[in-house]
């Protein structure tokens, strides 16, 4: 299982002690692996067919770039 306060902290460690862009990069994608771990657990265990909709809907909007769809 994926610990998101331990990602977290890793993304601000490389955030914190970036030697280059790429780095700054790799906490970015950290931060996004996060969300999309977290819409992926809603949209399994949600209770209804419209909640794993709008989970799955969320889930496409963040992959596309929308930066409205789940603050980081």
């Amino acid at each position: 299982m994926v610990n998101k306060q331990e990602v977290m902290k890793l993304a601000l460690y490389l955030d914190d002690n970036a030697r280059g862009p790429e780095d700054n990069e790799a906490a970015k994608a950290l931060r996004q692996f996060v969300s999309l771990f977290e819409i992926a657990y809603e949209m399994v265990w949600a209770n209804s067919h419209e909640h794993s909709k709008d989970a799955y809907i969320e889930m496409h909007k963040l992959i596309k770039g929308d930066p409205n769809a789940r603050p980081k």
